[in-house]
Formats: structure tokens, C-alpha cells, sequence
């Protein structure tokens, strides 16, 4: 049988509710191999441990932070050959949850991991995904590894959702839903005056140009395949791992833009007047203002400069 380790966190949204038999259950049937790391040392200290103790799959209990977390610490911990990675979605967004898939939530998510783990199951349907990674050449900050970040009024949004969506008691899809009407609304209605249109300074290359300079509006970039409620505001071809969209600020049209975008199906003129997507596998950005990966702000740093790179391959398993 493949061992199988959980690394919960206790102050996930769900787990926040209660958990105490999840904690009990989990501690009882994986002792050593189940832990609640509260620092990234901490975490870093139970990855060693999994990998020297030959850990194949491990179940992460939190959300797209935790996640997060678990990823960026992942290579040093066990080098080149990385185990599969299950999520039992307990987070406020779950973006990644929704696109690799989950055994469910809490103890019978958990238990039906477990079960199938024994029979000789799991790891029989795979989802595999390139992971995103964005480094500080200045030094400023330690590589991070995740599956979605984004820049310009997508921070102003994460703000907003934390600040207030979240604190009335809406998350995921919800949440989502909200944040955007929140946002746009007041950018389409011409009531603008928090300057949400305005953007952010940036600068923007997938090392095929020299940069795009000037305010951006919003800037994505992720290695998921698929977002929330059908979202896909990504589109081109090419070669690489790396999906962004790169919307200028001031954006023309938006009203009649919002729609294709949303899709991934932009207009002809839409092309022709800032509105930007592609795929590669290095973006390298100017940034002045932060930006959010999976959940956190994170500052640019002293440089300014943040390269993101499509990282090494992760297999999620579901049963």
C-alpha cells in the first residue's frame, strides 16, 4: 500500500467549524504521517520527514493558501521526484481544489482517500499540473510555488473579498460572484472613483518583445486548466505551460468586452485595443503596487522585478 500523509490546517475556513473527530480519526489511523505544522519551518521540518519515511501521496487539508504553502516547500524537501498531492477543499476559494478535483471534505473526504489507498486504488485517475513559480531576482523573497496569480484590480479585488465578502459569510463560488459584481459595477456604471480603471504601473514580457510598459487594469497568470462557474479569461496558442491575460488599463469598451473576455473568445477589435493573452513559459513583470498568489499579497520587492515560470509537474490523485 501507498503511505499516505495529511497535513491539515486547523485554521482553514471549514476546519475553523469544528474538526476535532477529523483530528482524532486522521491522528489514530496515520500517527507519525499525520501533522498540523503552524510555521513554514515547522512545515518544512514535516516534508523532510514524509519524504525520508518514503511518503507517496499527501493529503492536504486547507485551501488554496495552504496549498500554496505545501507546494513552495515541496522540491527542497523531496528533490526531484515529488509525490502525489491529494486536497480535501476546506479553504474560502478552493480555485485549485475545483480544477484538479477532491475526495470530498473532512472525515469523509478522508476516510474514502484512506480507503482506496489500501485497496490498491488511488492513483488511478490523475490530474497532472506544471506548477507556477514566481522568483525575486533581487533576492528580496524566496521562490513560491502556486497555481494562480494575479495583479492590478484582481488585488484590489482579494482585498475587498477578505475585508468584507468573507466577513459576511460568503466564500467560493459565492464569493467570487460578488467580488466581480463589486468591482464591476462600479467600473461600468462610470462610478469609478476609487480609480479601480486607472490600474497599476507595469511592465510585461513573455521574452518574445521587450516589454509592454504603461497602467494595467488587470494582469492573470496561472497553470490551472479551468476556474470556478466556467470562467476562462485566457486565450492564444503557443508553447508553454503559463496562461495570462493582460488587460491595459482604461480598458476600451469594457462593457461590450466583459463578456468574450470572461470566455476566453475575445472580438477582433478587442486584439487591437489592450486587450492581451497568450501563453509562454517565462513572464517576467515590473510591478510597483502587490500582487496576490493563491490568496496572499506579496510585495515585488526593492527591484520591482518578479520572474513567473512554469515549475516542475504535480500529479493530484481523487479516488
Amino acid at each position: 500500500m501507498i503511505r499516505v500523509g495529511l497535513i491539515r490546517n486547523p485554521r482553514s475556513q471549514r476546519n475553523k467549524r469544528g474538526g476535532g473527530d477529523m483530528r482524532t480519526q486522521a491522528a489514530a489511523l496515520l500517527g507519525y504521517y499525520f501533522a498540523e505544522p503552524a510555521t513554514p519551518a515547522e512545515l518544512a521540518e514535516v516534508l523532510a520527514d514524509f519524504a525520508r519515511h518514503e511518503v507517496g501521496i499527501i493529503c492536504i487539508d486547507g485551501g488554496d493558501g495552504t496549498v500554496r504553502e505545501v507546494l513552495t516547500a515541496l522540491p527542497a524537501a523531496y528533490g526531484g521526484e515529488l509525490p502525489k498531492l491529494a486536497i480535501l477543499a476546506s479553504g474560502k476559494t478552493n480555485l485549485i481544489a475545483a480544477d484538479v478535483g477532491s475526495p470530498g471534505h473532512g472525515l469523509e473526504g478522508f476516510g474514502r482517500l484512506v480507503d482506496d489507498a489500501r485497496k490498491g486504488f488511488l492513483g488511478s485517475h490523475l490530474q497532472r499540473r506544471p506548477l507556477l513559480e514566481i522568483s525575486w531576482p533581487d533576492g528580496s523573497h524566496e521562490t513560491i510555488r502556486g497555481m494562480f496569480m494575479g495583479a492590478g484590480a484582481f488585488t484590489r479585488a482579494t482585498d475587498l473579498a477578505n475585508s468584507s465578502i468573507h466577513a459576511r459569510g460568503l466564500y467560493n463560488n459565492a464569493a467570487v460572484v460578488l467580488t466581480m459584481a463589486n468591482v464591476l459595477g462600479s467600473a461600468l456604471l462610470g462610478r469609478d472613483r476609487d480609480g479601480w480603471l486607472d490600474g497599476e504601473p507595469m511592465t510585461v514580457s513573455d521574452g518574445r518583445d521587450n516589454g509592454r510598459d504603461g497602467n494595467r487594469f488587470i494582469f492573470l497568470a496561472t497553470t490551472l486548466h479551468r476556474l470556478v462557474m466556467g470562467l476562462w479569461p485566457f486565450w492564444g496558442e503557443g508553447n508553454g505551460a503559463l496562461r495570462y491575460l493582460d488587460v491595459a488599463a482604461h480598458p476600451t469598451r469594457l462593457t461590450a468586452a466583459l463578456a468574450p473576455v470572461l470566455r476566453g473568445k475575445p472580438t477582433p477589435w478587442m486584439l487591437a485595443d489592450g486587450y492581451r493573452s497568450g501563453v509562454a513559459e517565462r513572464l517576467t513583470l515590473g510591478l510597483s503596487a502587490p500582487f496576490i498568489m493563491d490568496g496572499e499579497r506579496f510585495e515585488p520587492g526593492p527591484g520591482g522585478t518578479i520572474h513567473l515560470d512554469a515549475g516542475p509537474v504535480v500529479d493530484f490523485v481523487i479516488p
